[in-house]
């Protein structure tokens, strides 16, 4: 057997291929800040709100309940300071 194994998927990780072409669209066409007020923005908060109640859909929560953030130190961050 020769074959890699990577035990690093801390700094990195494959992305999925029904994640690469989901994603697809909003890095070639759509890359509008979706927190932006301008309409370049506007595909792109679409696509955070419906992936935001398909989330929301498998948790069983509400959808406004739910934050996305970049990373893990953005989210520890924010849990910590929510909890103040």
């Amino acid at each position: 057997m020769n074959h890699r194994i990577y035990l690093d998927f801390n700094a990195s990780i494959p992305i999925a291929t029904e994640a690469a072409s989901a994603m697809r669209p909003f890095l070639a066409e759509h890359y509008g800040n979706p927190s932006s007020l301008l309409c370049a923005g506007a595909p792109a908060k679409d696509a955070v709100e419906k992936a935001r109640g398909q989330v929301a859909g498998l948790l069983g929560c509400d959808p406004t309940g739910l934050v996305f953030t970049s990373g893990g130190s953005e989210s520890n961050n924010y849990a910590i300071n929510r909890s103040k």
